[in-house]
């Protein structure tokens, strides 16, 4: 016999707009007799990932809606085209619609040029919460093991290795430097 959790993740926006997303985790009786009770590491890293792909999927949709407005003008920008993203967050990794707007073309006559609006919000396509996690955790162990850690308990990709600790440790190393050196 088997247990179906499903967990229901809503949010509203101030325009009364609704995100809905649903998890399932199946809960068996028999992993009951091995000691298995409660969530596990893998359901928790599954509802959390579930939850962060909703938040930044609106997050990001929101923001480049909000970017794709002129300034000036207040007219929208055309569009140049759409690519998927990737961003890396603690709770896993989100894959969203990214657009690149043209600039306006009332208010920048003759320039062609376009930009994309979540390369300005998350330039290293890692949110910086991880990457000071991961840079923390690479400056207190071997990078290898720092890597296994961040595997282990978060919802990582097996992209996240040691090479990518050593990186992001030296880049976080990097700007603290310069924030100092300011």
């Amino acid at each position: 016999m088997a247990v179906e959790w499903t967990i229901t993740i809503e949010g509203r926006n101030e325009f009364g707009d609704t995100c809905r997303k649903e998890v399932r985790i199946d809960k068996s009786w028999e992993s009951l007799f091995d000691g298995d009770i409660g969530l596990s590491i893998d359901d928790g890293k599954k509802i959390m990932s579930a939850l962060q792909s909703a938040v930044v999927n609106h997050e990001a949709e929101t923001y480049s809606l909000f970017r794709r407005v002129c300034p000036d003008c207040h007219t929208f920008r055309p569009v140049k085209d759409y690519t998927a993203r990737r961003i890396r967050t603690v709770f896993g990794t989100v894959e969203v619609r990214s657009p690149r707007w043209m600039l306006c073309r009332d208010c920048c006559l003759g320039m062609d040029g376009a930009f994309a609006p979540l390369k300005e919000i998350c330039p290293d396509r890692a949110t910086p919460e991880l990457m000071e996690l991961t840079a923390r955790l690479g400056s207190m162990m071997p990078y290898r093991q720092a890597a296994k850690v961040l595997a282990d308990f978060l919802p990582v990709e097996p992209t996240e290795t040691h090479a990518t600790v050593r990186k992001r440790t030296i880049r976080i190393g990097e700007r603290l430097n310069d924030q100092i050196v300011r």
